[in-house]
């Protein structure tokens, strides 16, 4: 039986103990609280670690060199960028990540958000402007269609746009 136990199964059943309290806490909520902690992560989470200890308690038995192919399977790219490129794709990043949080401060969500991923999608994707527009207009409808008119969420105004 000591052969079965490995040190595979410690985070996932870390994870089982989350995902059970997750679920005992929020069993007796309302429904449109538990919604989302209860039935949309925490019970999808304790099936999925379900699955993976039974795979741990499965695999258990298998040698090493077929546990280290099982791994070594994945696609892995090495990607060899000299600094300056990585360098600068870091800087731009973190231009697009301050950028987008200004236009959010500025703007407010429901313009800065769509305004970002237009924006991103022009210059950085090298969209056509058919394809950044419908892109800007479909994260309009998802932040405000989905939070502001479905779920009755108002975000805040943008700092230019408060009265």
């Amino acid at each position: 039986m000591a052969n079965r136990f490995s040190s595979r199964w410690l985070l996932t059943f870390f994870f089982l103990c989350v995902f059970i309290i997750a679920i005992k806490t929020g069993w007796e909520w309302p429904y449109i609280a538990k919604l989302m902690p209860v039935y949309i992560a925490a019970i999808p989470g304790l099936i999925l670690c379900l699955v993976q200890l039974y795979r741990d308690i499965t695999a258990s038995g298998e040698s090493k060199e077929e546990h280290s192919a099982a791994i070594d399977m994945d696609e892995v790219y090495n990607v060899n960028l000299d600094e300056k490129t990585e360098r600068r794709r870091t800087v731009l990043f973190f231009f697009w990540f301050a950028g987008g949080a200004l236009a959010v401060w500025l703007l407010g969500m429901v313009i800065g958000l769509p305004l970002l991923v237009f924006l991103y999608c022009l210059v950085e994707g090298r969209e056509k402007w058919t394809t950044s527009i419908s892109m800007g207009v479909c994260s309009y409808a998802i932040v405000w269609g989905l939070f502001e008119y479905m779920l009755e969420m108002r975000w805040p105004p943008g700092a230019l746009l408060d009265r």
